[in-house]
């Protein structure tokens, strides 16, 4: 019953299906296969995420490929062509992320969604499924299946395009005996113990892959040699920066991390960035920028909350790929 109801309801979606109404006549239903995401994927994925906004890089999705293959599934037409895709990365043998849902908006609404869906279902097996949920489907999400609605945060999204982003608001300084440092490879196992400690579970290999993508700049900061946060930013696929993950201790920390991130991508067309809502001071750093709300999304889970330190989450992992 569980599977039925969660299949029901993902296809609707998960942070991404266009509002608008579609006419569900226009399309006879095409012939078409789902199948794990492959590279070759990559330009038909790209051209239907961008025509729904989201803020993932292309980059990101070889690195998702290579930590979990059969965590992205596509729907593709006997030409040849991708026309929508759907997630559930299994980060342990306890939860898997959904997310990245979407279809062509021709294509909707003909069974072609509910199949990817149940690819992805299959593959997260019998873990607790995390998700995000726009605000008008939350309902909808708790009658089929998914009873337990976290009430402590919602993920805020935010997004600024136009006119360069001025820094000046941010704080340059640090706090006594912290300093940062650019990302070096004898840097990752303290990342790596720190980034564990907060989570609660191991993710060291699509840490290191985020951090190594060609266009990605990480930072770390360090306080008597000991790791108290650390950040990346990289151009996503519409050029703009996108900041995430920032992790720290200490928001001083984090407020200095957060300005240098984005002054070392000074090419970037953009910017966006994915809060918590119960981290004040990661919001405030939004207010000083003068950057609006661009979205709000509540989360959701089909058996049990994840349990995270959230005053030390500045900026999501990936709000598409990630619980945090």
């Amino acid at each position: 019953m569980a599977q039925r109801a969660f299949s029901s309801i993902f296809v609707r979606s998960i942070r991404c299906l266009s509002t608008k109404p579609v006419n569900v006549h226009r399309c006879v239903q095409p012939q078409f296969k789902v199948r794990p995401f492959l590279e070759d994927d990559i330009p038909d994925v790209i051209k239907i995420a961008r025509q729904n906004t989201f803020q993932y890089s292309e980059e990101i999705l070889k690195s998702w490929l290579k930590y979990d293959p059969e965590g992205i599934n596509v729907a593709v037409l006997d030409s040849g062509e991708v026309i929508g895709l759907c997630s559930s990365i299994n980060y342990s043998n306890d939860f898997s992320f959904g997310g990245a849902f979407c279809v062509l908006e021709k294509y909707r609404y003909l069974e072609i969604g509910h199949k990817i869906f149940q690819r992805c279902f299959v593959h997260a097996g019998g873990r607790n499924i995390v998700l995000n949920s726009t605000t008008e489907l939350v309902n909808s999400y708790k009658r089929r299946g998914f009873p337990i609605l976290e009430d402590s945060f919602s993920s805020l999204e935010y997004e600024h395009f136009g006119k360069p982003l001025s820094t000046k608001p941010l704080s340059e300084k640090l706090p006594d005996g912290v300093e940062i440092k650019k990302l070096e490879d004898a840097y990752f196992d303290d990342i790596f113990a720190y980034d564990r400690s907060l989570m609660g579970y191991d993710r060291k290999d699509i840490i290191k892959a985020s951090c190594k993508e060609a266009n990605a700049k990480t930072f770390v900061a360090f306080k008597n040699s000991i790791c108290v946060g650390y950040g990346c930013v990289k151009l996503n696929m519409f050029e703009a920066s996108r900041v995430g993950p920032l992790y720290a201790n200490d928001s001083a920390v984090a407020e200095v991390m957060l300005r240098r991130l984005i002054e070392n991508m000074p090419e970037a067309k953009g910017f966006v960035m994915t809060s918590v809502s119960n981290n004040m001071a990661a919001n405030g750093f939004m207010r000083k920028l003068g950057i609006p709300v661009h979205n709000s999304l509540f989360r959701m889970y089909t058996k049990e909350k994840m349990i995270v330190n959230t005053s030390k989450i500045f900026a999501q992992f990936d709000i598409d790929f990630s619980p945090f």
